[in-house]
């Protein structure tokens, strides 16, 4: 009987274990990821089908559309952009960015306004 319950406990614990972690997308953003960052010409070059080229996003840039950053893979973070809800490269100063690109503070998606985060952006910043 103490053997079932040992067992018991042994499977809850693991059960649980397999249960938390990070729900984020696998992979991770970067400067170079075909994921969310990387450039890109057309959506056939990014993992997700989503490469984005504007004023905003110029030369192309893989990422993914998102209603907040949990729905962004590591290293990202979903940006509100007047082109729509898309997760991209979080930075703490410009050259942690490619070339052409600015770490600017954009407003986090999904916080009604109230969150602003520092990402790789290019031309204007404002949402």
């Amino acid at each position: 009987m103490r053997w079932l319950s040992i067992a018991s406990m042994a499977l809850i614990a693991t059960l649980s274990w397999i249960g938390c972690g990070d729900s984020r997308p696998a992979g991770t953003a970067g400067n170079d990821s075909s994921l969310v960052g990387g450039p890109c010409v057309e959506n056939i070059d990014c993992d997700e089908r989503l490469c984005e080229n504007n004023i905003q996003l110029p030369d192309g840039i893989c990422t993914i559309s998102c209603g907040n950053s949990g729905d962004c893979p590591q290293g990202s973070s979903c940006a509100e952009l007047t082109s729509g809800w898309v997760c991209l490269v979080n930075c703490v100063h410009t050259p942690d960015c490619r070339a052409g690109y600015a770490c600017q503070p954009v407003t986090e998606a999904g916080t009604n306004g109230g969150s602003t985060v520092p990402v790789c952006i290019g031309g204007s910043a404002t949402s």
